[in-house]
This record gives structure tokens, sequence and C-alpha cells, in this order.
């Protein structure tokens, strides 16, 4: 069996021209998502920074465990329990927080000395920090220079007694590339701006064991001592998202690579109907026929795939390269060629295999299935439209997307917003439009036949009526066209809805302001790059001004959705939030209670959360401090707009205000700018800006817009290009098997013209009936999130 399948490959070659190209490129896209989806979910691949030289380093769980062993990650690194640090009279203590200079990098961050050691960082000029006035720093500055340093809430004047850099490459030490912009205070002054401790070194391993007997406590050695870096979390932040992102990508990919595969091959044995009937005819079984055709199958989805699997290995860096390179994925992200690539390549490579064997082996089942008497008259004219499991899936397929519409409306609407539940939608309901396409698409080309029949002589009766009788292999020849253009459009699509719901609750939120303040830098939040305190009294304290401060935080609750089936999720998941010190400028229609009566135990909720006004919410906060909190006011429910409202100190030990929203008249418009210019320039430009609401909004849409762009770049780009890709290989395919039936016209007296002007009908008539069919099912996801949304 195997000798006959290759020289039936032999023979056909250029027939699986199409179909092999296709089945190579889609397996180089799976493998490519799986492996950059496999290094953003494994253990960071980059080598400790600020702990390189300690052995351990003792930090708080950053994950919350309630029923299971994983546990969900918090927003921000929890400080180490006091009670914790009292145990270790004798590590060193880490102290992280950010700090600002004038004209120094946005990303500077303090320490204590006493942490120095474990970076290592060595003075290369003066001293070591003595009394709470002095620094050393790691920037341009010069022993003896006075440095104005802005902590949190704090301004002050220290001198620089050290200039320190990190220490020599060492052999026994880890090193990773890239160097944080620190400055070391003493360990007293370090303790005064920020009193929670970030992280200890115990002093030896007996230490370190103890450490790890701690609940709510992890211990990290070796290169997870990575983790505890300053920028860690942010980074795990990252490629969490990243992780959530590639999972929609890869599934969008893997959906269109396999759906065009499929169809690529299935339309290969098709055309082969003819050779099967002889080999029925002349005595082969079923069975027989099945299992020569699917030996070639396996010989060509083993050369397609690996094939595919090295275009992976070459497309994963890239992809991974282009992702750190447009701020999708930490700057130091990659794609490891070790032995973590072998389960996202085997994947790949058993994708394709499988994917072709039963793409072929399903087309083959139902022509090895003829009886020897019918088979040529089988050749002729293909008997009804699709098989019945085929019709029976597509049906089923289309059902589970209208449940799903109906779920988003009824039920849970935000779901509008997830890019992975628009992207499921799309698949189920697309799919099932091309599952269902050979059904569909005889009284669609009824419907479609005047505009090409119309004037156009016998040639376009003939292309509706080959059509018509071969339904099928025409199906097959628009279902990669179907897939790819019906998923972009409906993505594409459901993208642009969830940006403008999201800009609509944007606006319902600053409704009631008429200018909003920013820091200089932009949007801030946590990590004390946002508006001080001070400032913010500084602006309220002008007559005229009505202000509020927004936040921007995250907490972790039990689904609202689960509620009123009481049900309780196993584990919190995430929502964001925001904290308000006074309501006074916040856009929310209120239903019960109310929120002036927002504080530090209280919270604001809208509707979805089925609460009543004086019930408890239990939620966790950023760093997963459980509260129970009382509900003040309930509001309107609205996607895109806020959903839980905290009060002012419930953001997290360093989080700042990112925006104040203000009701001005407009003689006091001029005095708050005044008063933000009125702060000395010691920091080389001011704290805060001001601008328009209307202003602020389009910058935040443009924003997202922008984000948005390169994430489709990355989830209809790909897809895309394969999809027309797969599109041309299989019409090529089609076209190259119908030699035969052309050669016949000619015979009886058509001429080329006239070949060629039926062709053109014939696949003019496909590639329309493709696209109505693929904005039809488009239309349906698109009509349904609109309605939802």
């Amino acid at each position: 069996m195997l000798s006959v399948a290759v020289a039936g490959l032999r023979a056909r070659w250029g027939s699986l021209a199409g179909p092999l190209a296709a089945l190579a490129l889609g397996v180089a896209v799976i493998a490519t998502m799986a492996l950059v989806l496999g290094a953003a979910s494994a253990d960071p691949h980059r080598l400790p920074r600020r702990f390189a030289a300690a052995p351990a380093v003792v930090q708080a769980d950053p994950n919350l465990r309630l029923r299971d062993r994983y546990g969900t990650p918090t927003a921000e690194q929890p400080a180490l329990p006091a009670s914790v640090v009292a145990r270790f009279p004798g590590a060193a203590l880490d102290r992280s927080f950010p700090v600002r200079t004038p004209g120094g990098p946005a990303d500077q961050v303090g320490h204590g000395w006493a942490s120095a050691a474990f970076a290592p960082y060595a003075l290369v000029s003066g001293r070591a920090p003595g009394r709470p006035g002095e620094i050393v720093a790691t920037g341009g500055a010069r022993v003896g220079q006075r440095v104005r340093v802005h902590a949190g809430e704090t301004d002050g004047s220290y001198t620089v007694v050290g200039v320190a850099r990190p220490a020599a490459h060492a052999a026994d030490v880890e090193r990773a590339v890239g160097v944080e912009h620190a400055i070391f205070f003493t360990d007293a002054e370090a303790a005064r701006l920020s009193p929670s401790v970030d992280a200890l070194v115990p002093a030896d391993q007996a230490a370190a064991r103890q450490a790890a007997s701690i609940p709510g406590v992890r211990v990290l050695t070796g290169r997870d001592r990575a983790l505890a870096d300053p920028g860690a979390l942010s980074d795990r932040a990252n490629l969490t998202s990243l992780t959530s992102f590639l999972g929609v990508a890869a599934l969008l990919s893997a959906s269109v690579s396999l759906y065009v595969t499929a169809s690529a091959f299935g339309l290969s044995v098709a055309r082969r109907r003819r050779e099967l009937a002889l080999l029925r005819t002349l005595g082969a079984t079923p069975a027989q026929v099945v299992r020569a055709v699917g030996t070639e199958a396996v010989l060509v989805g083993v050369a397609g795939s690996i094939a595919g699997c090295v275009l992976g290995l070459v497309g994963g860096p890239l992809l991974a390269r282009w992702l750190a390179g447009h701020d999708m994925a930490p700057a130091w992200f990659t794609v490891p060629r070790d032995a973590g690539a072998i389960a996202p390549l085997a994947l790949a490579f058993v994708s394709g295999v499988l994917v072709a064997v039963l793409a072929v082996v399903a087309a083959s089942v139902r022509a090895a299935t003829v009886r020897p008497a019918e088979a040529l008259r089988e050749v002729d004219v293909e008997r009804g439209g699709s098989g019945l499991p085929r019709r029976l899936l597509g049906l089923a397929a289309f059902a589970c997307g209208i449940g799903l519409l109906l779920l988003i409306a009824i039920v849970m609407p935000d779901l509008a917003l997830d890019a992975k539940t628009d992207v499921e939608l799309a698949l189920l309901v697309v799919g099932g439009a091309a599952l269902l396409a050979p059904t569909l698409l005889p009284s669609l080309v009824g419907l479609l036949t005047w505009p090409f029949t119309r004037g156009a002589g016998p040639g376009g009766l003939l292309a509706r009526e080959r059509v018509a009788t071969g339904a099928r292999q025409a199906a097959g020849t628009i279902v990669p066209l179907v897939i790819t253009l019906g998923l972009a459009v409906a993505v594409l699509g459901a993208t642009g809805i969830a940006e403008s719901v999201k800009e609509r609750g944007l606006h319902s939120e600053a409704a009631p302001a008429d200018l909003v303040v920013l820091p200089s830098g932009g949007a801030g939040g946590s990590g004390g790059s946002g508006l001080s305190a001070a400032l913010v009294a500084r602006v309220r304290a002008v007559p005229g001004v009505t202000a509020s401060a927004i936040t921007d935080t995250s907490v972790l609750a039990h689904e609202p959705a689960l509620t009123p089936f009481h049900l309780e999720a196993p584990t919190p998941v995430p929502f964001s939030a925001i904290a308000v010190d006074s309501p006074a400028v916040l856009g929310l229609r209120v239903r019960q209670g109310s929120l002036n009566g927002l504080n530090d135990t209280t919270v604001a909720l809208d509707a979805s959360w089925h609460k009543r006004a004086g019930q408890a919410m239990r939620l966790w906060l950023a760093d997963g401090t459980p509260v129970s909190l009382q509900v003040t006011a309930v509001f309107d429910a609205a996607p895109g707009a806020p959903r839980i409202v905290l009060g002012p100190h419930r953001a997290g030990r360093s989080a700042q205000p990112g925006r104040l929203y203000l009701r001005a008249t407009p003689a006091a418009e001029p005095k708050v700018r005044a008063a933000l210019a009125s702060r000395d320039a010691a920091f080389g430009e001011p704290d805060a800006k001001v601008v328009t609401t209307s202003r602020w909004t389009a910058a935040v849409s443009d924003r997202q817009a922008e984000q948005t762009r390169i994430g489709l770049l990355v989830m209809i780009g790909i897809a895309g290009v394969y999809g027309a890709i797969g599109t041309v290989a299989t019409a090529a395919t089609a076209i190259s098997g119908r030699r035969r039936e052309l050669a016949l016209l000619r015979r009886i007296g058509t001429t080329r013209l006239q070949a060629i002007r039926f062709v053109c009908h014939e696949y003019a008539l496909l590639a329309v009936a493709g696209v109505v069919t693929a904005g039809g099912a488009a239309g349906v996801v698109l009509l349904g999130l609109g309605g939802a949304s």
C-alpha cells in the first residue's frame, strides 16, 4: 500500500502543490503562534538583576489562593507583613519605590543602601550614605552635587556622596542585560519614604528554609530571583495580557489554517472522483480505497508539517521581536530555541498531519462507498449537497453562535467587549456558514444567477448549472474565501463596536467635567507617576472649582453573573475599578443610595452586581488584601463605564490619582492653569497639564485605537494573509483538475475565448456567492453585538 501511495504521489505531484503549500503555511502559522504563546506562558527568560548576587529572596506571594493551588495574580506586589519581617532580624531588607530627579529617566527607583550589595552594586567614587540627607546615585550625578528628589508625596534636597555601578561580571553571579536607574538612601531614610518592605534577603539557608514554611510567602532562588526585580510585576502583567491576546490570535489563526487546509485537501480528493470510481469498478473494496488515500495523506501531511515547523522556528522569534518592538511585550521577551520549543512544534506537527488525514479520509469515504455499478455515474453528477454529519455540525455551530449572542444580550453584556468572546462568536457563526456552504450554495446561486446569465450567452448558463451540480466541489473552492473574509469583517467590526462602547463609557464617566488635569507625563496612577496630594489640594482651593480625583486600580471579586444562580466561582477574577476622593464630578446615574457616602469603608457598584444599598460586598484589593465593604450606592450599568467605585485610599499603597475631573466657572479656568504653573521648576517641567474633557477623551480613544490597530495586525494580518494564499492555492487546485472538462468543451466546438469566459463566469459567480455568505455570517455577528451593546 505504501508503494502504491508513493507512486500515486509521483504521478500527481503537480495537483498536490496547492494542498501541500496550504498545509505547510498552516502548520507554520500554528507553530509560530504556539512558540510565542509558550514562551509568554513559561517562566521568564531573563536573568535576575536586582538580586543577582543574593542566594535567596523572600517576598509575599503575589497570588491570591483560596480554593486551588494556582491562585489568581494580584495587580500589585503585596508587602511583606511586619510579623514576617520581625522573624528575620538578621536579614537585609529591600524597599523599592519610585523616585524622580530633575532630568532623570522616568523609571527611576529608590532603595535602602543595605540591599545594594545583592545586585551587586559597587562604589566607583565617594562613599556610602551615612545621614538622612545623603544618597548614592547610579546615573550621571557627581559626588558633592545637590539633587532634588521627589518620592511619593515628599520632595527633598539630598547630597550625592557616592556614585555606584553594577559590579563586574563574576563567574558565579548571573547577570541580566540592562540595569535599573537606582538611587540609594540610608536604610532609615528609605524606611521613612516607603515604610513597607518589598523583599528581604535571609542571612543563611536555615532562614530561607524557615521562610519557605510560612503561608503567603515565597522564597525565590536561581533564575526565579528575576521575579523579585522591581519591574517583574509589570512584566508579568504584560505577559499575562500578551498570553490572553495571543490565545485569541492563535485561536483565530489556527482555525483559519485548519479550515483552509481541510478544504484544500478535501477538494483535492473530490477532484479524484473518477480515479476512485475506477478503482471501485476494478474490484477495490471501500476499505482499500480509504487506506490508499489515507496513506497518501499521511505522507503529504508529514512532509508539509515538517516544512511548516521549520518555518515556525524562523517565524516565532521574528514575531516575538516584533511584539517587543511595539511595546506589546517586555523588551527582553524572546522565543528560546531550547527544549521548551519541542511541545509547541509537536502540537503544530500533529495538528497538520491529523487535519490532512481527516480531511482526505472524510472526503474519500463518500466516494469509496459507491457501489461499482454506480461508480462512473457518480463521477458525472454529485448526489446531494453535503453529507448529514457536515450539515449537523454546521447547524450546531451556528446554533451555538446564536446562543452565545443571546447570552451576551441578556445575561452578560460586558462579554461584547471581550476580544476572545468576539473571536469565538465569529468562529462559530462564520464556521457554521462555511460548513453549510454545500447546502446553501445551489439556492444562493439561483438568486445570484441573473447578473451572470442575462446577456452572457450559454457561458453564464453553463456556469450556473456547473455550480448547481457540483455543489460540494464549488463549496470547497469558496470556503477559504468565506472563512478569511467572514472572520476579518466580523472581528474588525466587533473590535470597532467594542471601541465605540468603551468611548461612550469614558464620555459618560467624565460627562460633568469641563476640564481634566493630567500628570505632565500622561495618564498616571500607581507607581508614583500620578498627581500628588498637594497638587490636588492646590487646584481644589481655586474659587469656582469642583474636583474629583480619579485613580485607576484593579480588584478581585466573584463573577456577578453567577450570583443569581447562587453559584460562587472557586477563585475570584480581576475587575477594573476606580478610586475617587469625591464623587462631585463623576457621571454616574445612581439608582439606590448616594455616592456622598463613599469612603474607605464603603463601595459603589453598578446594577450588574445584583447588590442593594446597605449590603456587604466582599473584595480583594490590588495587593490581595481582603475587605468587606458596605454598598453605599448602586448606579446604572453601562458597558465600558466603571463597575466598581472605591474610596480614595483603596487603590494601593503607592497609587496616586491619574486624572482630576474639574467643573469650573469660566473665570476659574485661568486660575487653574496659573495654580498648575505656580510650582517651582526644579524638575524642569510642571507637575501637570490641563486639557478640555473632549480633547482628553479623544486622546484616550486615539491611544486605544492605536493599540487595537497593532493587535489587529497580528490577529487579522497573519490569518488574512494565509487565508488569501489558501484561497488562491485552492482555486488553482480546482482549475488544474478541470483540464479534461475544458478539453471536452474544445472538442465539441467551443472556442478558446468561450472556454475562458465560461471559467471566468463560474468563478465570478463563486466569488460573489462567497462574499455574500461571508457578509451574511459577519452581519449576524455584528447585528447581535450591536444590539447587545
